[in-house]
């Protein structure tokens, strides 16, 4: 990882916080779409497969940060 002397400690964790935020905006928007597919009366297995793995990357993603 490069070094960074013009940043503060503050200054990344909220760039860390920010980028947090946005990843859980994202998995809230698959989850919100995964509840509308399943709430059909015959759900696309593929389409849920997709978005249960999206939502799952987000989750890795979220924890590597």
């Amino acid at each position: 990882m490069a070094t960074y002397t013009k940043l503060t400690n503050d200054e990344k964790a909220a760039i860390v916080d920010a980028e947090v935020r946005n990843l859980e905006y994202q998995m809230y928007s698959l989850e919100v779409q995964l509840i509308a597919e399943n709430a059909k009366t015959e759900p696309n297995a593929d389409s849920v497969s997709k978005l249960e793995s999206l939502i799952a990357e987000k989750q890795t993603q979220i924890a590597a940060l």
